[in-house]
């Protein structure tokens, strides 16, 4: 009796621990809007029409597991964080190539707001998948930055559907 009744504490407290986490950290909504998934659709689609080099790709590649890892929400807000400074920044050139950029960069920008104040307290730009990004782009870019950029844009669909998979209403 004593075991069921300690089994049931402890479960309460899981579950309460569970939805504190949910109130910390809220979903970024931009995530679950389907304006936004159209939006990153047709700029990517664009991206990829352009794109002729398939062997390469510059986003880790992150498993379904690996996206229900309790840190990986931020490890992708610190990858999204380097494409708005980097790839997706405002500029009258990408701006006109790429349909919808500007609608995608402010909803992408929403939730690096978002998930800003949660993905701070642990230093996770020096993560193993971050900087593997970072040096995949710098080493490409290096040799064709206009290509290179364009892949990336074209990639932007992948890392978005990472944040949806890895930043849960739970996270």
């Amino acid at each position: 009796m004593k075991f069921l009744t300690l089994l049931a504490v402890m479960c309460c407290c899981c579950f309460l621990h569970g939805q504190a986490m949910h109130l910390k950290r809220p979903r970024p909504k931009p995530l679950d809007s389907s304006v936004t998934w159209n939006d990153l659709f047709l700029m990517t689609k664009h991206a990829e029409m352009e794109d002729t080099d398939h062997e390469t790709r510059l986003l880790p590649v992150i498993s379904e597991v690996m996206l229900k890892e309790e840190n990986t929400c931020c490890v992708n807000a610190m990858i999204l964080n380097y494409y708005l400074k980097h790839i997706l920044h405002a500029d009258e050139h990408v701006d006109k190539k790429y349909p919808h950029i500007r609608f995608v960069r402010s909803d992408l920008q929403r939730i690096a707001h978002i998930l800003k104040p949660h993905c701070e307290s642990t230093d996770f730009a020096d993560h193993v998948r971050v900087k593997e990004f970072e040096k995949n782009y710098k080493t490409a870019s290096a040799k064709e930055l206009e290509k290179t950029r364009n892949k990336a844009v074209g990639e932007t669909i992948i890392l978005f559907h990472y944040l949806f998979e890895s930043c849960s209403a739970k996270m």
